[in-house]
């Protein structure tokens, strides 16, 4: 259990003896009557045993559990019910100056960014057309799978051309246009998907993707941050107030093969179905209902800890990025040449 994500509304998270416990106020007769406890334990956790704490819409925490939360090396995330980010709060962690410098340096420098986001997308659209093989296995006489993957192949050789991050990103929203004008070919259970949309998600399919995309960056966020490393400073995503640049780099080699196949496994399999959502009455887009939400909460920690599917060796997606992490610090201090995460069918 790296992560605990809490959804009860009204739960608190608190301090017991050396443990974090999560508590719920209990519900109060309409005669006013109240004769037992008023709140009640839903979970006891030891801080050991948790990387980071994730509070999704009404839930409170308090300050002694907070000094708990760092002094145990736990980062606090509060996200809205829709699985929005709204702030992070880190631990003090080791920080490493040279290599923040280095990483100024590299982003300062427009071929050394360049060079690393060229890596980013190659892998982007790479990954993104090994799984459509893959999923074109399933679909055997369906010509469009076909020709998707050889127009992501074509703007893959197109990449190491590029000098100038605007061309660059052009190349990679055309590539995921491309992407996801087939992807709902792969979906066969009651929810469907017909084009990425977002801000906010129209659909049960498009909310399970923004949630599952914010919840990876969220992740990704953090191990950069333990590594040293700014997660706002981006080689390819240029600096913006608010957003996690380098960790939108970082995620782009994981989307596809991550987000986009435990969505597709959730929506085939219905473990979802279209009651499963509702709307937000702020954005007016569609989110996970309560209890539907909890239920993603532990498929997605399920799917964490199991084997990377479709990378060939027997790592989890957690160990995955922490090692892309590692590879990117390498790479910033010049010790080796940065190897994007490529599944095993891309070529």
């Amino acid at each position: 259990m790296p992560t605990l994500y809490v959804t009860e509304p009204g739960a608190v998270v608190r301090r017991r003896a050396g443990s974090l416990i999560v508590t719920c106020e209990r519900e109060i007769s309409p005669s006013g009557s109240d004769t037992g406890e008023r709140s009640s334990l839903l979970l006891e956790v030891e801080p050991h045993r948790l990387e980071m704490l994730g509070l999704v819409g009404y839930v409170h925490i308090t300050a002694e559990a907070t000094r708990l939360c760092l002094r145990s090396g736990i980062a606090i995330s509060w996200l809205t019910r829709g699985g929005a980010l709204i702030g992070r709060l880190v631990p003090e962690l080791s920080r490493t100056a040279d290599l923040r410098l280095q990483q100024f340096r590299t982003v300062e420098n427009t071929a050394s960014a360049m060079e690393l986001g060229r890596y980013f997308i190659d892998a982007k659209l790479a990954n993104a057309g090994a799984f459509l093989s893959a999923l074109r296995s399933n679909r055997p006489g369906e010509p469009r799978f076909g020709e998707a993957i050889k127009h992501l192949a074509g703007l893959r050789e197109r990449i190491f051309t590029i000098t100038d991050r605007d061309t660059l990103l052009g190349l990679e929203g055309e590539g995921a246009a491309r992407y996801f004008s087939v992807l709902g070919l792969a979906f066969s259970g009651e929810i469907t998907f017909e084009t990425r949309r977002r801000r906010p998600p129209p659909d049960p399919a498009n909310a399970l993707l923004s949630l599952g995309y914010v919840l990876l960056t969220n992740f990704i966020a953090g191990i950069l941050e333990a590594r040293g490393l700014d997660p706002y400073l981006g080689a390819l995503h240029t600096p913006r107030s608010g957003r996690p640049s380098l960790a939108l780099d970082i995620i782009e080699e994981f989307r596809h093969p991550v987000v986009d196949r435990f969505v597709l496994s959730l929506c085939n399999r219905r473990q979802f179905r279209p009651d499963c959502f509702e709307t937000d009455p702020k954005t007016t887009g569609t989110r996970l209902k309560r209890d539907r939400l909890r239920q993603f909460f532990r498929a997605w920690e399920s799917m964490f800890d199991a084997p990377m599917a479709g990378l060939g060796e027997n790592i989890s997606v957690e160990q995955a990025v922490q090692r892309q992490i590692d590879r990117l610090a390498a790479h910033m201090r010049g010790r080796e040449t940065y190897g994007a995460l490529l599944l095993a069918g891309a070529k």
